[in-house]
């Protein structure tokens, strides 16, 4: 995938009205990463660094301390840029140079087979999954409640310093908690004002077949349902958590071939989150006994 989305970023339109470098965090992997990375060093401004702290948000705090532009533009190894997206996010910063952030489309694109029927039929339930994210055809304005997503979004690199990334955030390793992006942004959007939706700077974000699944689904809910409890949005108790969590999965599980996929998809997603916020509230009991003792 890094080889897909490192090829089409040779073919951005880049012009002489600014300079830009391509910043690759390697965190761990133990594939042939650094031999694709190799591959472009001729092609492209491109720099590789290693983060040995395991983590989403550790690799992306790195990014930042090692970035020299004045701008930081942020997208995924599994992205697939439109030829003008640096020069429409130069375009906007250059209009707009007070504005903190920016944000740009990202359109799922999903590998053969495609796009399963019970996914298509539960689309505006499932983007998030795959990172959907498009308001339109016109610059609007984005704040704390119109945000962009972590596959295709820019910051002020004086701003971005003074945000890093939780590291209590964000994926690690094969877990899927994410709202590392989202807190940042909503941060700034609090405290330091405006951002501008940037309809011009797309970006395709490839879902492989592994992931066209309902075994993914049910994990990324697992993963938004820990970024619950770690951000305090959940009220539920650890035992709570634990008794919808089964309940949901009974249901899901039961009315899986008899119903709709619109009615057992809600089921598949509120057992995630619970599930989530189960799994996150055990870990904080177990790491509040280990303080007490």
């Amino acid at each position: 995938m890094l080889q897909r989305t490192l090829q089409r970023l040779c073919d951005l339109e880049v012009d002489a009205r600014y300079t830009w470098e391509l910043i690759v965090v390697d965190n761990n992997s133990t594939d042939n990463t650094a031999q694709v990375i190799d591959r472009f060093v001729d092609a492209l401004p491109i720099r590789a660094v290693h983060e040995s702290k395991q983590g989403h948000s550790r690799s992306r705090n790195r990014a930042i301390a090692e970035a020299t532009g004045d701008y930081i533009v942020w997208t995924d190894n599994d992205v697939l840029v439109c030829t003008r997206w640096l020069s429409a996010y130069f375009d906007a910063f250059t209009a707009e140079p007070d504005l903190a952030f920016f944000g740009g489309v990202i359109e799922p694109v999903f590998d053969p087979p495609g796009r399963p029927d019970w996914l298509a039929a539960t689309w505006e339930k499932c983007k998030p999954v795959y990172a959907a994210r498009d308001l339109g055809p016109m610059p609007v304005e984005l704040n704390e409640s119109r945000l962009p997503y972590g596959a295709n979004f820019a910051i002020r690199s004086d701003i971005q310093r003074k945000h890093l990334f939780d590291p209590s955030l964000g994926r690690v390793s094969s877990a899927m908690m994410g709202e590392d992006e989202t807190q940042v942004l909503r941060q700034i959007a609090r405290s330091c004002g405006k951002g501008r939706w940037v309809p011009d700077a797309k970006v395709q974000h490839i879902v492989p077949a592994d992931r066209a699944t309902e075994r993914y689904v049910r994990s990324y809910f697992i993963g938004q349902g820990m970024a619950n409890v770690a951000l305090n949005k959940s009220c539920k108790t650890r035992v709570a958590a634990f008794l919808d969590s089964v309940w949901q999965s009974l249901l899901y599980r039961i009315k899986r071939n008899c119903t709709d996929p619109d009615e057992w998809v809600s089921h598949l997603i509120c057992s995630g989150l619970s599930w989530g916020e189960y799994f996150a509230l055990t870990a904080r009991r177990r790491n509040g006994k280990r303080e007490s003792v």
